[in-house]
């Protein structure tokens, strides 16, 4: 689990509004698929161990709420999409941020607040996939399954192809198990490997093959220039 997303499940303000300060990205999800805004509304309160954070004021008045709930997880929930979290992020459950909202008032004002983006591919569905490693939340399922990009076309960062990877490699991802929230994206890659290398035919765990398959998943280049990081 990420800084931001223990500081907003534990409900301290003052750290969540610190990490963003620092740059945190609040569209990173946990094991289920959670952002933080999944995390926040369902919250009764937040503290803070610092003076109360006057920024919030604004997100109470835009909810129609007085000062005394400034706290709430809603109107923290306000905050963070005001920095771009995103409300229409599905978990593994199907379910948004805004589906968790029980009262119905506050979930009409949220949509009215933050209108959903449309898939910049095909321009009619919203967009739900969340892309890795970056975050970015630019396509919308259908076009995601149908479409093979490398970058991001919003910040222009490499993209993952995982699932291409582990098909050709005939490793099937659900059995992978991923026992911590630190980084799921790189260490599903790392495991594909491992199971990879532990089950195929001797004669075929080669480099050539492993270097095939970075190819034909048109992923080779990230993968030699991520080594190359690694490296220094």
């Amino acid at each position: 689990m990420t800084p931001l997303l223990l500081a907003v499940s534990k409900g301290h303000l003052g750290m969540v509004h610190q990490l963003i300060a620092k740059g945190a990205d609040v569209n990173d999800v946990n094991n289920e698929g959670n952002n933080c805004l999944h995390l926040a509304v369902k919250m009764e309160g937040f503290h803070s161990a610092v003076e109360p954070l006057s920024i919030l004021d604004k997100y109470c008045k835009g909810l129609k709420l007085g000062k005394k709930e400034r706290y709430s997880g809603v109107v923290v929930a306000s905050y963070l999409a005001h920095h771009g979290a995103n409300f229409y992020c599905k978990n593994k459950s199907g379910r948004t941020p805004l589906d968790l909202i029980e009262k119905e008032k506050f979930k009409k004002t949220l949509k009215t607040l933050f209108r959903p983006t449309p898939c910049r591919w095909c321009q009619e569905n919203m967009a739900t996939v969340t892309l890795q490693p970056c975050g970015d939340i630019v396509f919308c399922e259908n076009c995601s399954s149908e479409m093979t990009f490398k970058r991001c076309p919003m910040c222009r960062e490499y993209t993952l192809s995982k699932s291409e990877f582990a098909i050709i490699l005939e490793v099937d991802t659900t059995k992978l198990k991923i026992d911590d929230e630190s980084n799921v994206t790189v260490k599903e890659g790392y495991l594909i490997l491992y199971e990879w290398f532990k089950n195929c035919n001797p004669e075929t765990r080669t480099h050539a093959t492993l270097s095939a398959a970075l190819e034909e998943a048109e992923c080779l280049e990230e993968a030699m220039e991520c080594l190359s990081l690694d490296a220094k």
